[in-house]
């Protein structure tokens, strides 16, 4: 009697219904019916159907009767990847900490979006590693063929150290138009970050720090003073840049054939150019003339 009475018990047991649970995901990220529904690491159950949703997908799993304690209205569902060569899902739950109530059979409750898997985590680094080396690789040409990119160097023209040029270039300040030729934002909703370059024939004697999110810049200092340099009848040229990771932006060209007679006077120069509205500069002596010295007083010669 008493093998009959755990037969029937456990007949059952086994003729128990499913405890059926409804999880509406935002996508089904592979799930497919048959793929097992696991908690912590144990076969606890089935997905019995992936249908359609209004808000993405339902799945419908079966779990276990006696996993169901451990199915509470705290716990977490999401998908994961269970095989990734196979690439076979499951739906895995993590129960509430701390447990709360169980999930009545037939409750509806709502999934967490798909993680990214291996395979999705290791495509996202590759591209990031391409996009990065792209970035690298334009950044490095843009650089060689705009030397406004590079950093100040002497591309050419042999200077005495001894006596290095009689005249330095000063920038007083400069002030650009709110917007490019087309109307549009210098930079994405903020102004430019200003640069000046000057030129002398081929070789650069003046970079000025960058002037942040800025229309205008004064200099009341020599931060914005020039190498000497000596006039042999080269253009002068000064650069407005906006300042950029990988390419500096032209705003305008200023250009002018400076004289001796300009330095002596120190004249204050007023430029406009392109999209630089005025731009105040003024060339100095560096190394004046010695001054001559005085005539001897004449002596009275005794007889």
């Amino acid at each position: 009697m008493i093998r009959l009475a755990l037969l029937a018990l456990a007949l059952f047991a086994c003729s128990e219904p499913p405890h059926a649970v409804r999880v509406i995901f935002p996508e089904a990220a592979g799930l497919k019916p048959g793929d097992n529904v696991i908690i912590r690491g144990l076969s606890v159950g089935q997905v019995a159907d992936v249908d359609l949703h209004p808000e993405g997908v339902v799945a419908r799993l079966e779990i276990g009767p006696r996993f169901t304690g451990h199915v509470d209205r705290g716990a977490r569902f999401h998908i994961e990847t269970e095989k990734l060569v196979t690439g076979k899902m499951a739906v895995v739950i993590a129960p509430g900490q701390p447990p709360g109530d169980p999930l009545p059979s037939g409750a509806e409750v709502r999934g967490e979006p798909p993680a990214a898997g291996p395979i999705d985590q290791a495509k996202a680094a590759l591209t990031e590693s391409i996009d990065h080396a792209r970035a690298q690789a334009q950044g490095l040409g843009r650089a060689m063929l705009n030397p406004d990119h590079r950093p100040p160097v002497a591309a050419g023209g042999t200077i005495d150290l001894d006596r290095p040029g009689r005249y330095r270039l000063r920038l007083l300040a400069v002030r650009v138009e709110p917007t490019t030729a087309d109307g549009s934002d210098w930079d994405t909703g903020s102004d430019p970050d200003l640069v000046l370059q000057g030129w002398i024939g081929d070789r650069q004697i003046l970079l000025t720090p960058a002037a942040e999110d800025a229309l205008a810049v004064e200099w009341p200092g020599d931060e914005a003073l020039s190498a000497p340099f000596d006039m042999g009848g080269e253009t002068l040229r000064v650069k407005v840049l906006d300042a950029d990771v990988s390419y500096n932006d032209p705003i305008g060209v200023v250009e002018l054939r400076p004289t001796p007679a300009d330095a002596r006077s120190r004249r204050r120069f007023r430029l406009a150019a392109g999209r630089v509205a005025e731009l105040a500069l003024r060339l100095e002596e560096s190394t004046p003339p010695a001054a001559q010295p005085p005539d001897p007083k004449p002596t009275d010669a005794g007889p």
